[in-house]
C-alpha cells in the first residue's frame, strides 16, 4: 500500500543539486502529492493542472509520448508517466544539467511505477 508520508519521502529524495520540486498528480492534473519549495505565485496544484494540460495537448500531437521537457527562462521541467495514469514532474532550477534532472526523474518513476500499479488494481 502507498502511504502519504512514504510518497512524500520519496519525492523529497529528488530534491538536492539544483532540483526543488516534485510533483505526483493525475492526468486530470489532480495533484496527489508535491514536495519542494512551493512558489509564492503558483501554488502546486495549480501547477499540476497546468502541466497536466501541457501534457495533454503534448500527447495529442505524439503518439505513446513518454516523457517530455519543458526548459523555461527560470528552469526546467521534466516528467513522465508513471503506471499508465499518472503523471511525475521535476522541477529544477537553471544551472542544473538536464541530465540530471532526467535521471532524478526516471529514478523515481521507476521506483514508483509498481506501488502505484498495485494501487490502481486494488481500486478497479
Amino acid at each position: 500500500m502507498l502511504k502519504q508520508k512514504a510518497l512524500g519521502e520519496v519525492l523529497g529524495q529528488v530534491n538536492t543539486s539544483g532540483v526543488d520540486g516534485a510533483w505526483l498528480f493525475n492526468k486530470e492534473g489532480l495533484c496527489m502529492a508535491f514536495v519542494g519549495t512551493a512558489s509564492k505565485t503558483v501554488p502546486p496544484n495549480v501547477s499540476s493542472a497546468l502541466l497536466a494540460s501541457v501534457w495533454t495537448a503534448l500527447e495529442r500531437r505524439a503518439n505513446d509520448l513518454k516523457e517530455t521537457i519543458l526548459v523555461l527562462e527560470d528552469g526546467v521541467i521534466a516528467f513522465t508517466v508513471v503506471a499508465r495514469s499518472m503523471l511525475l514532474a521535476v522541477r529544477a532550477n537553471k544551472k542544473t544539467e538536464v541530465g540530471m534532472v532526467r535521471a532524478k526523474l526516471h529514478t523515481v518513476a521507476a521506483y514508483l511505477e509498481q506501488p502505484i500499479m498495485s494501487l490502481a488494481n486494488d481500486q478497479g
